[in-house]
């Protein structure tokens, strides 16, 4: 558990003081219930029933995994952490983010913890866990190979830098979609300057707070970059995202612990925020849209992996990386050139859409796709290229930029 940062007090956006309407915020209607914290604990994300988030959980107190928005959602009617409460997560199989639709209030006196995990010494350690919505830190391990970390900015190996690069380098400055960093990558000793060897750490994960009426933060809300001590690499800083009315509170907010990793993300929305709290990285607060969105518009631009080597991708990927045979999403066997293909929905055909290969060893290698057929409703896309993932595993991820 990292301890509290030595705040950063500035001077956020302090509008007028005249009273304001209740936020509409989508679907908030309180179905899960009042989340009281008087003791630490563990809210348990793989216990959220699938489904869409617009619609009432099965199981109230536990939310609903929604894998079309990647998130799990939470509807409560109001939120109280006590102070010396520290509440943390255990991830959901996708590492989904976090998201607290509030009715009412939401007082967070105590701690609430979404850092990503630190780095494990030992030879045949695995995946670092990160916080939920971030990025594992790579394997260290002699079974799975020295792997890069997880993430669109996840360190490579081997390197003398295995940092999980800023969260910002990626990430929408609207926080949507609301989306975690990366994690820093994994060395066994032959690479380690100090003959150790070192999985990566997990990064930050990624939470969004919209309540109808105040937050206040008097304790301290964080989502940073795994450490890896003095001998090693830190995974990126996550991201927060508070809407509502008002922000209120003498507490701290932080993405960012001061050293080498990547900084995250901070967005505050609201009419009315205090000058007290403490910000790390440093943000300026907007006023909220009423209602504010809660993710990406429907019609907003996709870009999809469908096959690999003519395998389908589940329409869920969750990237186990374990020793266990068919843990991964997809298992190939050849030395050959395989074909990616993707698909974009609502991009046009004359954008970019990349596609980004990190191997279990080795730097991240970006290929650009091409066009093969469709229109700005909806095309599809091609790469050729080897997977080199000789020992160990190969992380694939897409991005597509408007022209």
């Amino acid at each position: 558990m990292n301890s509290k940062l030595t705040s950063i007090l500035i001077s956020l956006l302090a509008f007028a003081s005249a009273g304001y309407a209740q936020l509409a915020i989508p679907y908030a209607d309180g179905s899960d219930g009042v989340l009281n914290i008087t003791s630490n604990t563990v809210i348990d994300l793989s216990q959220a029933v699938t489904g869409t988030w617009t619609n009432t959980s099965t199981a109230p107190g536990n939310g609903i995994y929604d894998p079309i928005q990647w998130a799990v959602v939470f509807k409560y009617s109001s939120v109280n952490i006590a102070s010396n409460a520290v509440v943390t997560f255990l991830n959901h199989p996708t590492h989904a983010p976090v998201v607290w639709l509030v009715s009412s209030n939401a007082t967070i006196n105590g701690e609430v913890n979404l850092d990503g995990q630190p780095s494990i010494q030992g030879l045949n350690t695995g995946a670092v866990e990160p916080g939920p919505g971030g990025f594992r830190g790579g394997s260290s391990s002699s079974i799975l190979g020295p792997s890069g970390g997880f993430g669109p900015g996840g360190g490579y190996y081997p390197s003398g830098n295995g940092n999980g690069s800023y969260a910002g380098s990626y990430g929408s400055t609207n926080v949507l979609p609301l989306v975690g960093g990366s994690g820093s990558a994994g060395f066994p000793n032959s690479y380690n300057p100090f003959n150790l060897n070192l999985s990566g750490s997990g990064g930050g994960g990624a939470i969004l707070i919209a309540a109808s009426g105040s937050i206040t933060i008097n304790g301290y809300c964080h989502a940073l970059g795994g450490l890896q001590g003095s001998h090693g690499y830190q995974g990126s800083g996550g991201a927060l995202r508070l809407v509502a009315n008002k922000i209120l509170g003498t507490g701290t907010l932080a993405t960012f612990n001061n050293t080498i990793g990547g900084t995250g993300r901070i967005r505050l929305e609201a009419n009315s925020v205090a000058n007290a709290l403490a910000i790390n990285p440093q943000t300026a607060a907007v006023l909220p849209g009423n209602p504010p969105a809660i993710f990406p518009p429907a019609n907003g631009p996709i870009v999809t992996v469908m096959s690999v080597a003519g395998l389908a991708v589940p329409s869920d990927p969750r990237a186990i990386m374990s020793a266990n045979a068919g843990a991964d999403d997809l298992t190939i066997a050849t030395t050959n050139a395989v074909s990616i293909l993707l698909q974009t929905s609502n991009f046009p055909t004359n954008g970019t859409v990349n596609v980004y290969i990190e191997p279990g060893y080795g730097a991240q290698s970006v290929h650009m796709a091409s066009f093969v057929s469709g229109d700005s409703n909806q095309a599809t896309w091609q790469v050729s290229t080897v997977l080199n993932a000789s020992p160990g595993h190969t992380i694939i991820q897409a991005r597509a930029v408007a022209p």
